[in-house]
């Protein structure tokens, strides 16, 4: 009988007949190991309800990486994303945070809305993270606090200006992160803000303030 890393290294084979994957797939005591349980549910040539009814036998970090693999059919990806949806809940906080690290984007479409901030924080770290999804946290009014001066302060997306537009729209934004953007605003994001119900009356005479300011040097 092989061993659980030979049926890994036979599997990694795409060309895999369809005999042997069934062959595979009826083994109830090589199923036992969630590796090949994974490996089978990857494989492009593995029927598609033998794929998908895998799917829930998974860890959630096996979910993860199906979600994650472009090479896994995307009805199995996302059967992947709706199971780690409905277990998230129920995870704690450092696995969230693995989870948002890890991840594909239909699983971090749900993660970037986590209230705490060191989720977020693992959202933009993600290689599947795109400015959009990020904008999309930075102008609803749900957001708390620190999760949106944590997008404006972090290295890779904070000087991206449609995010800065975003978040100085944002009433919920702090005070202080809000004068600290202001003076790379554009004059759109400036005149945005004058025009924003629910904005510090003290951003606004700021903003007011900067444009001004430009208009005089022009």
């Amino acid at each position: 009988m092989a061993s659980e890393g030979e049926y890994l290294r036979i599997l990694q084979r795409p060309d895999l007949p369809a005999a042997v994957l069934e062959e595979l797939l009826g083994d109830r005591d090589l199923r036992k190991h969630h590796t090949v349980r994974r490996a089978l549910a990857a494989h492009p040539r593995t029927p598609r309800q033998a794929a998908l009814s895998l799917v829930s036998t998974l860890y959630w970090r096996d979910l993860a990486r199906l979600s994650a693999d472009a090479r896994v059919h995307p009805e199995v990806r996302r059967a992947a994303d709706r199971d780690l949806s409905r277990r998230v809940p129920d995870m704690a906080l450092s696995e969230k945070m693995d989870l948002a690290r890890l991840s594909g984007r239909g699983t971090l479409l749900v993660l970037r809305f986590d209230p705490d901030v060191r989720v977020l924080l693992a959202v933009m770290d993600n290689r599947f993270t795109t400015e959009p999804d990020l904008v999309t946290v930075a102008a609803r009014a749900q957001t708390p606090s620190g999760v949106l001066e944590a997008i404006a302060s972090h290295p890779r997306w904070g000087s991206r200006a449609a995010l800065r537009s975003a978040l100085l729209q944002n009433p919920r934004l702090p005070l202080a992160v809000a004068l600290a953007l202001l003076p790379r605003a554009s004059a759109a994001d400036l005149s945005g803000i004058l025009e924003t119900t629910g904005v510090s009356p003290l951003i606004q005479a700021c903003a007011e303030r900067v444009l001004a300011h430009r208009r005089s040097a022009d």
